[in-house]
């Protein structure tokens, strides 16, 4: 039987706080913790996430810990990214809340300023760190297309944010 919208507050109040223990260990920021259990539960308020009674605690931490590891990832890969592009050889002292509105403003180019193709060849190199045949061979395009499409994607990230 799945929970329903009014028992999402005593979903809540039963797993919230232990659960933001586990998001506070993974991700070693108390406001990213905090948020990262809010999406959460917004998730199972929505519906986007549908609990099942006798195994909501389980299927809540799972989702906690995946929504964790993809903050984690995106972090990784924005920092990647923005290391290899070298955006500024001097050093930022700008507030970290800052630096992590770049990096998601910067993210956020590579899905909506590049093609599919480009963003998608961006994404496997930096993110999943993977090599230019290993790129050509999943993709079905010769490594010289690889390089091109990182090229590509690596001078338009250049002229947006420099």
């Amino acid at each position: 039987m799945n929970v329903r919208k009014e028992d999402t507050a005593s979903l809540y109040r039963k797993h919230a706080s232990k659960m933001k223990v586990v998001a506070q260990l993974i991700l070693g920021d108390d406001d990213e913790a905090d948020d990262a259990v809010g999406d959460v539960f917004a998730d199972v308020a929505t519906g986007k996430i549908s609990a099942v009674e006798d195994k909501s605690e389980g299927m809540l931490f799972t989702c906690l810990r995946n929504r964790c590891l993809n903050i984690l990832k995106r972090k990784s890969l924005l920092e990647r990214i923005i290391g290899k592009m070298q955006l500024d050889n001097r050093v930022d002292i700008s507030p970290p809340e800052r630096q992590i509105d770049r990096l998601e403003e910067i993210l956020d180019f590579i899905d909506t300023g590049l093609t599919p193709q480009t963003a998608r060849v961006v994404r496997m190199h930096y993110q999943q760190k993977m090599k230019y045949r290993e790129i050509a061979a999943e993709l079905g395009i010769s490594e010289a297309a690889v390089y091109k499409h990182l090229a590509q994607g690596i001078s338009k990230l250049k002229e947006k944010f420099n």
